[in-house]
């Protein structure tokens, strides 16, 4: 992961070795510039089928609009290869919970969202 601007990357991506889930988390607000970054990181933690995807947001600080679009644009390109997508939040962040179900409709990719998870808890599709 590159620094954007001098300043550390608010996204970090990991691939859990067990059992293959990608785990996209972000701290702080997620900057315009960095969307692209982390979805061609995504992009290349993916397996051919059957990806388990969670975007971690339970850090995330606000709401940028701006990544909106690309995310969505990003969904549908990968739909085929995708099992299962989970959206993590905190229990008080309405706006992201509604943004993920706008995303989800848009884009014809059925997102969970999970809201009751403390640190390390499974997110193994149900």
């Amino acid at each position: 992961m590159a620094t954007v601007g001098g300043s550390r990357p608010s996204w970090g991506i990991t691939k859990q070795a067990a059992s293959g889930t990608i785990w996209l988390r972000f701290v702080g607000p997620t900057r315009t510039e960095e969307c692209s970054e982390f979805l061609s990181a995504l992009s290349e933690m993916m397996p051919p089928e059957d990806a388990v995807v969670v975007f971690d947001l339970r850090q995330l600080v606000g709401h940028n609009p701006d990544t909106k679009e690309p995310i969505k644009a990003w969904l549908r390109d990968n739909k085929a290869r995708l099992a299962s997508v989970t959206v993590l939040v905190p229990k008080s962040s309405t706006i992201i919970k509604m943004v993920t179900a706008v995303i989800s409709l848009a884009t014809g990719v059925k997102i969970r969202i999970r809201d009751d998870m403390e640190e390390g808890t499974s997110v193994a599709p149900v």
